[in-house]
């Protein structure tokens, strides 16, 4: 009896089997889940110190006026931001090139010309960034670039001169919306600047020099006083900090890395170094974004950990150098006691390496002891004198800081020193004809 019903037991089993795994199968199809939205971790700011402006880093580190009769000028930075300030009320029209080849006694003549006021910049500046610092009535359109700006303070039309480097551009502007009485202040206020001389020479631009010395004080710095750490930088410059691998390399070596990118850190001069290996550098950039990306790139960290501005820039190289400075004067250093630079050396869109200082130079200790410098003029003889330097080739004669470390008391020291610049690279005047380098432009 049971074997006569074993048969229709199994197909009835096996026909609910085969309805129960359509059924199955047929919600697994149909089944939709209610899954929340996973939400995305916000990306983190890294903010190491400042942001800065377009204007605060290419701000003209001296400023001399021609009364005819005296000269003075200026490298206060308060002094020469009025100014500036000032400018940035006029209205700026007719921008057109006035000469295409601007040879040096053109150049001299209109700066040694009574009643002007000439401002003169580390670098190059291109015109596609000069609506950021001033108002044209006219889109600036052109990428040709001034070193300098000589205002005609006795023109009834406003000329003012945009002078490229030796062998550039000269393009006028009219300057209208012009306070009268507020240049004629500043114009007079100008007569309290210390004195400058023209140091001429032959077939060369004229150097524009302080004619009497001046006494400065000797800075010093406690060398870890408000320090950045280098894990600040790993978080900001790489994509996924998660992903970076640390590794040291001798004593004072630290190097962060992940598959494309490398930071290396040394700890003694506290300087760091990052390179994209996947970044390519081809083409010639555009003056005016290469100044722009690179003010972002920094900007992008808040990596202005003290007061930088532009020094140098080379689109064919897509290299750019922002100099440190305190006090208005510029900051140099042996590279083999640290570096005074932030360099950025760009790509296709990114950057290929990044070099920098990461010390911070906060609070200086109260100094008691100062540093009278030699008339800028006793140094413009010497170095004409000196056998070893082109002086025809002598771009430029400034006061400055000479910054030390002292490893013993855990400090940096700054002493006032003159330098001077040639073919690109700037040296102390002490050290003219020794071959020594003091961290200038490579």
């Amino acid at each position: 009896m049971g074997l006569k019903y074993i048969e229709p037991i199994k197909t009835a089993v096996l026909i609910l089997l085969i309805l129960l795994s359509i059924t199955l199968t047929f919600s697994i199809w149909t089944f939709r889940p209610n899954y929340q939205p996973i939400e995305q971790a916000p990306a983190v700011e890294v903010a190491i110190a400042e942001k800065l402006k377009l204007s605060d880093v290419i701000l003209p580190y001296k400023l001399i006026t021609n009364s005819g009769d005296r000269m003075t000028g200026t490298t206060d930075r308060e002094n020469i931001k009025t100014m500036v300030d000032f400018m940035s009320t006029w209205s700026f029209r007719n921008l057109q090139e006035a000469d295409p080849e601007v040879t040096v006694d053109e150049v001299n003549s209109m700066v040694d010309h009574p009643e002007r006021i000439t401002l003169f910049f580390r670098s190059p500046i291109p015109f596609g960034v000069a609506d950021n610092l001033f108002r044209f009535g006219e889109p600036v359109t052109n990428e040709a670039s001034f070193s300098r700006i000589v205002i005609e303070t006795e023109s009834d039309r406003g000329l003012v001169h945009f002078i490229g480097r030796e062998g550039g551009r000269r393009f006028t502007a009219q300057a209208t919306e012009i306070d009268g009485e507020r240049l004629k202040s500043l114009t007079a206020g100008a007569e309290a600047f210390e004195p400058y001389a023209v140091v001429e020479r032959e077939e060369a631009l004229n150097l524009y020099v302080p004619a009497e010395s001046k006494p400065i004080s000797n800075l010093t710095f406690i060398q870890q006083q408000q320090e950045v750490s280098p894990a600040e930088f790993r978080n900001a410059l790489f994509p996924d900090p998660s992903l970076v691998e640390r590794e040291r390399s001798g004593e004072h070596k630290e190097i962060y890395y992940d598959i494309e990118r490398q930071m290396t850190v040394d700890t003694q001069l506290r300087t760091l170094s990052f390179t994209d290996t996947k970044a390519e550098s081809q083409g010639v950039s555009i003056p005016s974004e290469l100044l722009l990306d690179s003010l972002d790139y920094v900007n992008g960290h808040s990596g202005w950990t003290n007061e930088f501005v532009l020094s140098y820039m080379d689109p064919i190289r897509k290299l750019i150098k922002y100099q440190l400075i305190v006090d208005g004067y510029p900051v140099f250093s042996d590279k083999t006691m640290t570096w005074t630079d932030i360099t950025q050396v760009w790509g296709d869109g990114r950057v290929v390496r990044y070099s920098r200082p990461y010390y911070v130079l906060a609070n200086p200790l109260p100094e008691e002891t100062e540093k009278v410098l030699l008339p800028g003029t006793d140094v413009a003889e010497k170095l004409r004198a000196e056998e070893s330097v082109d002086f025809a080739e002598v771009g430029e004669i400034v006061r400055g800081y000479d910054l030390r470390r002292d490893e013993a008391n855990n400090t940096y020291t700054l002493e006032p020193a003159w330098f001077y610049e040639e073919d690109g690279e700037w040296q102390s005047v002490k050290k003219a004809g020794t071959g020594g380098g003091m961290g200038g432009l490579e």
